[in-house]
């Protein structure tokens, strides 16, 4: 990955006029420019222009949201629906110019945004490889050399000669996906259009999409499935209310992501609840505190300690093939009552998740506890993961109530190996078997 900043954004800012009615938008710009004219007494000119005024509200869709991306560098967007997402994916291809703010864009982008953006309707589907791959700047030689691997990533057969209007969706975006990475960009943009796609087709772009990472190509990744965002992407940009909320390494800003979406979704805790679980946070071990990179929940209880065992004894590396054990200390604020469960998530990394364990799954409900109590709760499984470093997620609710009463993102970290340094093929050692048979 380059130094060099391929995509910068400084303070841009893109907002709409929103109409108080149908009528507003004709009444709203006509009154506005009545107001203007010279020869109106001022108390008439101020009338109008105060009628123009209440005509419509400004909406931003986005405010004051910088950040820079370097070449090679694959980005991930996350955000709820109406978040601005689309909205800066726009701006930075050109599409929408911003109200504010500038942005600078260095190399050939192709973007692949509103489903069917770009293509004719009329036009055939092999007519459409030509238009799109001229607008994305290849020649018509260029298109000719590349058109039998387009059509080959697209797989559409006939169709391709047939007019776009009667493709499916999934077609469409088979074809236009096949023509923005075959047309050789030094920026990809995604937007949430892979999602349209069959499950075949989604393993398919992701593996180009991989492909063209490792090659340098510049990406911008916008999905709401974290676990794509977190398997291809070195970092992310998190969006709320059309302001930029967080930026940086993957994990942290997708478990803010997380942790954000969990707390606003739930309902209000109690005053009393509240307080106590103010208290208590202070009473946190701080070593726990550290390690914790995002925390949500209603404060009903509270996880404060959270270790890994082998063998009977604390440690920070587990040997792969033998059993373990992570142990979570659970303070009760205020009354738990029944059908309650706790869980953990292991993860790598790369925000991955991996494996869950959870009471409910299992069919062994956490029994329900007075407030001020506390709890050893034991997770045990054997080790069967690849020598690496992964991170622990623990999670205590009713479910339903809907919410969490607490997540802990990173609660503990530890290391896995092997003896004498054996191989592991892939995430988890998987048991198999091999047989032969005469065809």
């Amino acid at each position: 990955m380059s130094n060099e900043i391929v995509i910068q954004v400084e303070s841009i800012a893109k907002s709409y006029a929103l109409w108080s009615s149908p009528a507003a938008r004709l009444h709203g710009p006509l009154f506005g420019r009545v107001g203007q004219l010279p020869f109106l007494p001022v108390v008439a000119r101020q009338l109008c222009q105060r009628v123009s005024h209440h005509a419509f509200r400004n909406f931003f869709a986005l405010t004051d949201v910088s950040f820079a991306v370097r070449r090679g560098e694959c980005v991930g967007v996350i955000g709820r629906n109406g978040a601005g997402k689309s909205t800066l994916l726009q701006l930075i291809v050109g599409t929408l110019q911003p109200t504010s703010g500038t942005i600078s864009v260095t190399g050939r982008v192709a973007a692949l945004l509103e489903l069917g953006s770009g293509f004719n309707p009329e036009f055939s589907g092999r007519e459409n490889v030509y238009l799109n791959a001229a607008i994305l700047g290849m020649s018509r030689a260029e298109i000719d050399t590349r058109f039998a691997e387009i059509a080959a990533f697209a797989d559409i057969g006939d169709f391709l000669e047939q007019p776009v209007k009667t493709y499916s969706s999934g077609m469409l975006v088979r074809l236009a996906f096949a023509v923005s990475v075959c047309a050789t960009p030094d920026i990809l943009i995604v937007d949430e259009a892979l999602s349209v796609g069959d499950m075949y087709f989604q393993a398919k772009c992701m593996a180009r999409i991989e492909q063209m990472r490792r090659a340098g190509v510049t990406i911008l990744f916008v999905s709401h499935n974290l676990q794509a965002v977190k398997a291809i992407c070195d970092r992310a940009i998190f969006l709320e209310k059309g302001k930029l909320v967080a930026e940086g390494e993957i994990g942290r800003v997708t478990d803010a992501y997380s942790a954000a979406h969990l707390h606003e979704t739930g309902a209000q805790r109690p005053a009393a609840a509240s307080e106590n679980a103010a208290e208590f946070r202070s009473a946190c071990q701080p070593l726990f505190a550290r390690r914790v990179t995002e925390r949500t929940g209603r404060g009903d209880a509270r996880y404060y300690e959270c270790a890994v065992f082998q063998g009977g004894r604390e440690v920070d590396t587990v040997l792969h093939g033998a059993d373990c054990e992570v142990v979570a200390w659970l303070q009760h604020v205020t009354e738990l009552g029944v059908n309650a469960e706790v869980g953990i998530v292991v993860r790598n990394l790369d925000g991955l998740e991996l494996f869950a364990i959870n009471s409910f799954f299992l069919r062994q409900p956490y029994p329900p506890q007075p407030p001020g109590s506390r709890q050893r709760i034991v997770f045990q499984f054997p080790v069967k993961l690849a020598p690496g470093v992964y991170s622990v997620v623990l999670g205590v609710k009713v479910p339903q109530q809907g919410e969490y009463w607490d997540k802990v993102f990173n609660a503990a970290v530890f290391r896995v190996v092997t003896k004498a340094g054996e191989f592991v093929p892939g995430l988890f050692a998987q048991p198999g078997k091999v047989a032969y048979f005469p065809a």
